[in-house]
């Protein structure tokens, strides 16, 4: 092996960069977190602060176990983690994902006061009572409707019928399947 070809193996033992490798990533990331806590309503400093560590910590292990794509989105998507598995916690649900969904729909639509409180771990009072009173449905009811039976016209197989038969009969073929018809 010439001195700049190397074994692919060497790669292995060459450190991991970090995912952000500037203090100017991290903080823009660490911005954009806020503004999303902010937008999803919340809005308390404490709060804020526990939260947005939280999520960088997730970010920064997604970083050092598996390869990180954008740290931008992978922080919004580990918010989203973060707040379904509270309310997974908080409501004890097994795979249950219309009721995960009705119960994020009542958190994010401000039907549940203390919500970002007790999501932050500043408040012991469980929500779980007001999570499933204030709880939505996520799939709307059933409204059967009655649809009358139509007729379906296939125009372009008559189309394609008339075209084939046009083909046929310019190259004679029509008048062969017609002796044929005649015959029998």
């Amino acid at each position: 092996m010439g001195s700049g070809i190397t074994h692919p193996l060497d790669t292995l033992d060459a450190p991991v960069p970090p995912a952000w490798s500037t203090p100017e990533d991290q903080a823009a990331v660490e911005q954009r977190v806020r503004h999303y806590l902010h937008a999803l309503g919340v809005v308390a400093g404490p709060e804020v602060e526990i939260l947005v560590q939280q999520v960088l910590k997730r970010v920064e292990l997604q970083a050092t176990v598996a390869q990180l794509g954008e740290p931008l989105e992978i922080a919004i998507e580990e918010t989203h983690r973060l707040l379904d598995r509270w309310l997974i916690a908080e409501l004890g649900l097994e795979a249950e994902p219309d009721r995960l969904a009705a119960a994020r729909a009542a958190v994010l639509g401000g039907h549940v006061p203390g919500w970002t409180q007790r999501w932050a771990g500043l408040s012991e009072t469980p929500l779980t009572e007001v999570l499933q009173a204030a709880r939505f449905q996520a799939v709307p009811e059933r409204a059967p409707l009655t649809m009358e039976a139509s007729a379906i016209d296939l125009c372009c197989h008559r189309l394609a019928r008339r075209v084939l038969h046009g083909l046929g009969r310019l190259f004679g073929f029509s008048t062969v399947q017609q002796a044929a018809k005649g015959s029998h």
